[in-house]
């Protein structure tokens, strides 16, 4: 141990998860869902915009993806969806960024570490009988 910490390595971190640990997979996890929802909402409205689109109101629709493309459109979006924020989340076992590696094909919609596997949803520890 000395050997690493002369060489400048800081020590490895320990396997165990502590409270503060669950705590920041917690919050992983709420920002996860709250991405599902607002990506879900824009998809709904691509949908209704599309049906709008197809029962003659195109020229509303026009004028809605002008909005949209325009450069305040595509700043509230990418605040709404707020994706660097998932991708600055690091793993508590690891300390590598949790939504991204290999382990994590999905990227945002990954449910495990993408490189130590840790998942973002623990399952409850049985407390012992008293």
């Amino acid at each position: 141990m000395d050997l690493l910490e002369d060489a400048g390595i800081p020590p490895p971190r320990s396997p165990i998860l502590t409270d503060e640990d669950r705590a920041a997979l917690a919050g992983m996890a709420l920002a996860q869902r709250q991405f599902y929802y607002v990506s879900v909402f824009f998809v709904g409205m691509a949908a209704g915009a599309a049906i709008a689109y197809f029962i003659g109101y195109d020229d509303l629709v026009r004028t809605v993806v002008r909005w949209v493309l325009s450069g305040t459109g595509l700043a509230l979006i990418v605040a709404a969806l707020n994706i660097t924020k998932l991708y600055s989340f690091k793993c508590p076992r690891c300390g590598e960024v949790y939504f991204a590696g290999v382990g994590a094909p999905w990227w945002i919609f990954s449910k495990q570490c993408g490189t130590c596997g840790l998942p973002l949803h623990l399952s409850e520890e049985a407390t012992p009988a008293e």
